[in-house]
């Protein structure tokens, strides 16, 4: 079994595992781990230092993502997120099952007292969950007419690295439920650049074409999903 080796990068702290590939793969780890590289057997320290330092503004963005969603307690009056707005929780205790409803521009959490973190997290989650898919399914078509492909099928997840997939296949597209608290556009954005996918698998020259002639103004959109929120 490969064995891992620590390096330290600049401010991090990476977890190394040499293996039989040919790429270099970067992870971040949850909670404060630092960071994990796969890379090929014969790949120099020297090598993976110079790969983490060109991914500094993606580690950045994901360790901001992580530590917003840490510092969440989900108490009453604390601010959640909402495509881009601010909603004041609104946590009322009652029996019966957990719910969560929008009221202008608070957000009605009814759950038992004796709910801990875990099931207030999962109940707003499943709430944003609905809303990404509603907000998803109302933009997909005109994003399909644009750039002149059809989703498979969409799907939410939560996912730790990336804002969005698309298996090119089946055209199935896999939305991060995190989505849910970026500004409306950053959506559009994540589904047109998973579509895109659909003409261009990779990420070369003539996607970034494509993506400047499906969606203009996407450079500027991108650096919103880097804000912390």
């Amino acid at each position: 079994m490969p064995k891992a080796v620590c390096l330290r990068v600049g401010q991090y702290n990476v977890n190394i595992t040499r293996k039989r590939i040919k790429n270099l793969y970067l992870r971040v780890q949850p909670q404060g781990a630092g960071l994990s590289v796969n890379a090929p057997l014969m790949t120099s320290d020297a090598e993976i230092s110079r790969f983490v330092l060109s991914r500094e503004d993606w580690i950045e963005q994901q360790l901001a993502r992580q530590s917003a969603v840490l510092l969440r307690e989900y108490h009453d009056g604390e601010e959640i997120p909402y495509f881009g707005k601010r909603l004041t929780l609104r946590v009322i205790y009652a029996n019966g099952r957990n719910s969560v409803a929008k009221k202008g521009d608070t957000l009605e959490l009814r759950i038992r007292q004796d709910a801990d973190f875990a099931a207030r997290k999962k109940a707003i989650d499943n709430w944003y969950r609905a809303e990404l898919y509603e907000a998803a399914g109302a933009v997909l078509p005109s994003i399909e007419r644009t750039v002149g492909k059809r989703a498979g099928e969409l799907k939410v997840r939560d996912m730790k690295t990336r804002w969005g997939t698309c298996n090119v296949r089946t055209a199935h597209i896999t939305l991060n439920l995190r989505l849910a608290e970026k500004p409306a556009e950053c959506l559009r954005y994540v589904i047109t650049h998973e579509l895109c996918h659909l003409h261009e698998p990779g990420h070369g020259e003539r996607f970034w074409r494509r993506m400047d002639v499906y969606d203009p103004d996407w450079k500027r959109v991108r650096k919103l999903l880097k804000e912390r929120l």
